[in-house]
């Protein structure tokens, strides 16, 4: 894939409120990507100059979740069943689509839940006052979102005046609240005289000794964040509400970045790509014509699902029996003509399938020819399908790229010829 880095500098010399003034003007499409040293990183997509998407690799993030509940449109209960569907099926319909087919939001409100999170993810980042930015230019938008995202299309001017006066309002909300929407609260000891609160406020009073941290007691209240932290930072004022002092560690577990908490369960950065392409290229060597090539790729099918069934056991979840059968379907690459693959546990039945290879590779000329070519067409796009799920779901764009163009180079081995 074609991608090159043209912009890149620190955010201690250049905002991101300018950066993304000079990828609007500029037209560009690709990403940005922003580091701190303590392993923080967000991603900002763009397309033609207009925001696509927006994200942040962090355990603490704002989630779709958040957005949906905090945006009163939908609960708790509903975000949880919609995950605990998603953790069965990796690969299949993401959080938002789910809820959707549950009948729990419609189109158009995940359609805006999706704009307001890549907005207020925005910024969010805006506010980091330290680390790198890298605009990785990139032809293929949709090689660099986020597995299942489409481009929202938001206007550059929209993203930074909001970002503008985020950062204008937060200047005020940090003096209470050091950490923003991040800051952990806890009551005062005691109240020196008797008050009478407002029902709003007791609210209030009730969450913070549940939930502590401003963004989860605003998604738990069902109300926007911002405007939880307006209320919070006046109760700290006031002295009925405490921060709590907490020192920026780094929020990786010793291997990598963390996403928040549902986000991590699924990423598959431990995927071991380089392991399976190497082995497929061993073995692709071993295979001297049509008759074993073909059956080598069903093979190297297997492979790829045993990989990422390993993947998600390490991850603390097993991958659904009937993920690849449904993936097929979904293609349209469960048969060929009226023969139909034979899918049992997310595997491909290779002797079944060999067979065939035999019976019509050592037959008519003309007919084993169009079958050949029918064959290796369904079994490659098969492999790009899995593939292609397995590396969107790989947070940073530039790894994703990087495992890209190692695929294809893969893929250029795979010409097959007809003997």
């Amino acid at each position: 894939m074609n991608t090159d880095t043209v912009l890149s500098g620190y955010l201690k010399d250049f905002g991101l409120v300018e950066i993304l003034q000079i990828v609007e003007m500029g037209s560009m499409t690709g990403a940005i990507h922003l580091k701190q040293s303590n392993g923080r990183m967000g991603i900002l997509y763009f397309s033609e100059g207009k925001l696509a998407n927006c994200s942040e690799v962090d355990p603490s993030a704002l989630t779709l979740g958040d957005v949906l509940q905090q945006l009163n449109m939908t609960t708790h209960n509903q975000i949880e069943q919609a995950f605990a569907q998603q953790l069965q099926d990796p690969l299949g319909k993401r959080i938002g689509e789910r809820l959707v087919m549950m009948r729990a939001i419609t189109e158009s409100q995940l359609h805006e839940a999706l704009r307001t999170k890549a907005i207020w993810t925005a910024r969010e980042l805006s506010l980091w006052q330290d680390g790198s930015y890298d605009f990785i230019a990139s032809p293929n938008l949709q090689k660099l979102l986020p597995y299942g995202e489409a481009a929202l299309d938001i206007e550059v001017v929209r993203a930074t005046m909001e970002m503008i006066r985020y950062s204008d309002e937060l200047q005020e909300i940090t003096k209470f609240l050091p950490q923003g929407v991040q800051t952990i609260v806890q009551l005062s000891p005691a109240i020196a005289y008797t008050m009478n609160f407002d029902l709003r406020t007791l609210e209030l009073f009730t969450h913070i000794n549940l939930y502590r941290k401003v963004r989860r007691i605003a998604t738990a209240l069902r109300r926007p964040e911002l405007d939880v932290a307006r209320d919070l930072s006046q109760l700290v004022q006031q002295k009925f509400v405490m921060p709590i002092f907490q020192e920026n560690l780094p929020y990786t577990n010793g291997r990598k970045m963390r996403l928040p908490d549902p986000a991590e369960k699924l990423r598959l950065e431990n995927f071991a790509l380089l392991d399976l392409i190497s082995r497929m290229e061993q073995e692709w060597d071993n295979r001297r014509n049509p008759t074993e090539q073909l059956p080598a790729l069903v093979e190297f099918i297997n492979w790829t699902m045993d990989a990422l069934a390993e993947t998600c056991r390490a991850n603390g979840i097993e991958l659904d029996p009937n993920t690849l059968n449904a993936l097929m379907q979904n293609e349209g690459l469960w048969h060929m003509g009226s023969y139909q693959f034979q899918v049992h546990q997310n595997q491909i039945d290779v002797a079944n399938f060999s067979l065939l290879c035999h019976e019509i590779l050592n037959g008519n000329i003309k007919e084993a020819a169009g079958f050949y070519d029918e064959a290796s067409m369904v079994l490659q796009r098969l492999l790009c399908c899995i593939f292609d799920m397995i590396n969107a779901r790989v947070a940073n764009p530039r790894e994703r790229m990087e495992n890209q163009e190692v695929w294809e180079a893969m893929f250029e081995q795979f010409a097959l010829q007809r003997s």
